[in-house]
Order: C-alpha cells, then structure tokens, then sequence
C-alpha cells in the first residue's frame, strides 16, 4: 500500500536539505529520503588528499543537519514515476507525493575509461568519498622526486575549478616539503580552463609555482597503470609516477516515468530558471542532477534550493545561472562568476577571496541547517558580486 506524503526530496546532498529546511521552517510536510545518513562537505576532500586533514572534519549525518520537522527517510530510490506521483524505493516502499524535488546530485563512472578503475582503486580521488580521498594523501604524502599528473576526461563535472585547486595544493605541498615533484594537469579544452579569462589567471599563476605543468586540449583515452602512462586520443603519452583522475560524470541512476525527462547522459532536463522538471508543474530538480547549462557547484545547488522552495511556497523566484566557484592555492583565492546572461568576468588571485573561501567553509554547516538565517548574508553577497556589476573590471 501505497505511503501519502506532501513534499518529497530525494537526496541529502545540500540542495535537497536546505529545500527540506526551507519549507519545514514554512510549516509544509516535508520528507526527505536518501540512501545514506551521510553528509559530506566534499571540498573538504581536498584538504584530506593534499593536507592530511582528518576526514570527521568534513563529515556530518543528514539527521543533524535536518530541521526536526522533516521526517527522513534512509532508503534508496529506484523509480520515480512522475505521471502517477509515486515512488518506489530498494526497500519495498510504495509513496506517493504532493510535489517532488530531485536533487540526487551527479553519479561517477570508473569504467569509461580502460585501466580507470584499477587506477582508483590503488590512489582514490578526491571527488567520490573521504577514504578515497586519505588513498591519495597516502599516495602522494613521501613522494620525493617524480611526477605527479592529475587528469581531467570531460569539462562537465562538479566543481570545475576542483583540478586546478588540485595541481596547487598538491604543487605547494611538495614545495613546502622542498621535494623534486612536478605537478601536471592534463585539460581538455584549448584553455587550462573553460574559460579563457579565467584561464589568463590561472596560467599565470602557475607558472609562479615553478613546479607546475599543464597540457591542454589533452583528450584521455586510456590508462596504462603498468607502464604509468596516461594515453590521449591522438596517441600522445604522458607519463606519471602518481596520477590522479577526476571521474567522468553522469546523471541519476534513477528510472523515470516517462524516461523522456533524462537526456542521453541521464541528467534531468529542467527548465533552466524554474526548475521545473519538463512538463510537469509539480516536480522539480536541483543540483548536480539537471542538465542546467551552468556549472555543477555547491552555490548552484544553494541558490537553486532557495529558487524552488519559493515556487513551492507561492512566491515569484527564478534560477539566473549564477556560478561562484573558488579556485584557491594555499594562501590566495579567486572566484568563478558568471549567470546565464553574462561570462565569467576577468579574475584575480588574492589574499582576501582566500580568506572569504575559508569563511564561506566555516559557515557551511550552519547555512544548511539554517538557510533563512543566512539568507541576507548571502544575498548581500551575491548581490555586490553579481556579474553585472562587476562588468569588465571584473574581480
């Protein structure tokens, strides 16, 4: 027999509990079902991998970031059919909803690229879960000499700027430790990265390290873990004493009724200000998950939460796009920013946006648990930083 509920949120990443929050502080019926109890920070995972940091630091229960008025759920969805407003989950659990929000977040894949896997096995990442991010500080943390290459297959994945932050973190540890390791970044675009004024400062501060390398329009192929060499599509090897893949990136592995609302790599496809699943006035998506021509970055998923907690309220609000990726060495800062209607605007490394990242860090937590507490923070934020505003003097 089928459960009725109000509103329901699939997935416990940070768009779907500040969505739950939002609306349970309103005083809807909000469930809130995932698969884990689990709630990473995964920047954090950066600080695991080339910090040694210990991985409670960036671990909390969903349960405890919840308001107490969202009953929560631990069980993994498999079917979401949106025609009969029903859900049916690993467990046996038949509910149906008022109104569903997706927000799954991206699903990673070690099997796209031949010898992948069995590089992830032995030296992690930092983009799927704290251990595998302590595999690689184990990896990389009595390297003397030698070269350590990070590897980037596809530009759609979460957090763009998070292989740069990568080589420099990687790149100014081992010169902190005054060892012979070189960091090389192998990027697919012309640009070291998506954007070409964005790229200009991280080019440029590069090659301030003195021990940093890069490849761009590098288009990986396959991986030789015995040989330790990294294949291109045009036959190019590079070489590696460590190396650490970023995955490739897919949508949900949810079944959809009608399946007509994936596109190919199984992203939802929403309306890219509403949210709205296509076709449908009573679903929406959030996150990693969508198919929205914007990157996949904890602020989209933030301002996309509050975004469709209003429509749900009744109120007027709509998703501009907006992007503000930090991309950080160990004692300077830039952010990524741009919406819908703007580029990315030219960026600076500075102390300053270094120190707002470790802010930004600190408050994480408490934003989720309280979003509407933090709301005028972060709008006034957002507001003095919009890329209109900042124009081409950029920031």
């Amino acid at each position: 027999m089928s459960e009725k509920r109000g509103i329901v949120i699939i997935g416990g990443g940070a768009g779907g509990i500040i969505t739950a929050n939002i609306l349970a502080e309103k005083g809807k019926d909000v469930t809130l079902i995932s698969d884990s109890n689990i709630h990473p920070f995964q920047p954090g995972y950066l600080f695991i991998a080339f910090k040694g940091h210990e991985p409670s630091k960036y671990i909390r229960t969903v349960e405890e970031l919840l308001d107490p008025r969202v009953k929560f759920i631990q069980d993994k969805v498999t079917e979401v059919d949106l025609k009969e407003r029903s859900i049916k989950t690993e467990k046996g659990k038949s509910i149906s909803y008022e109104k569903v929000v997706v927000a799954t977040g991206a699903s990673l894949n070690y099997d796209l690229i031949p010898g992948h896997r069995e590089n992830y096995e032995k030296m992690g990442d930092y983009y799927s879960t704290p251990e595998a991010a302590v595999k690689v500080w184990n990896n990389i943390k009595d390297m003397k000499k030698g070269k350590l290459v990070i590897g980037v297959p596809d530009l759609v994945i979460k957090c763009p700027p998070a292989p740069h932050k990568g080589t420099f973190l990687s790149a100014g540890y081992f010169k902190e430790k005054r060892a012979d390791v070189r960091v090389e970044l192998l990027y697919p675009a012309p640009h070291v990265y998506g954007e070409k004024e964005v790229s200009k400062a991280i080019e440029e501060k590069m090659k301030e390290f003195g021990n940093i390398d890069y490849r761009t329009s590098f288009l990986i192929d396959s991986i030789d873990n015995e040989k330790k060499v990294v294949r291109s599509a045009t036959g190019e090897e590079v070489s590696f004493d460590a190396l650490i893949m970023i995955p490739m990136h897919k949508g949900t592995n949810i079944k959809f009724n009608p399946p007509e609302v994936l596109d190919d790599d199984r992203y939802v496809k929403v309306h890219k200000n509403y949210l709205n699943i296509e076709g449908y006035d009573d679903a929406f998506a959030v996150g990693d998950c969508t198919n929205l021509p914007t990157s996949k970055s904890g602020v989209t998923a933030h301002l996309g939460a509050f975004a469709i907690a209003k429509r749900i309220l009744g109120e007027e609000s709509y998703f501009t796009g907006r992007t503000n990726c930090p991309c950080i060495t160990d004692d300077e800062g830039l952010f990524v920013i741009s919406d819908y209607d703007h580029h990315a605007v030219p960026v600076r490394f500075t102390r300053f946006k270094r120190l707002l990242e470790d802010v930004f860090i600190v408050m994480y937590w408490a934003s989720l648990r309280y979003p509407l507490k933090y709301e005028s923070i972060f709008d006034t934020y957002f507001k003095a930083t919009e890329p209109s505003v900042l124009g081409e003097r950029g920031w």
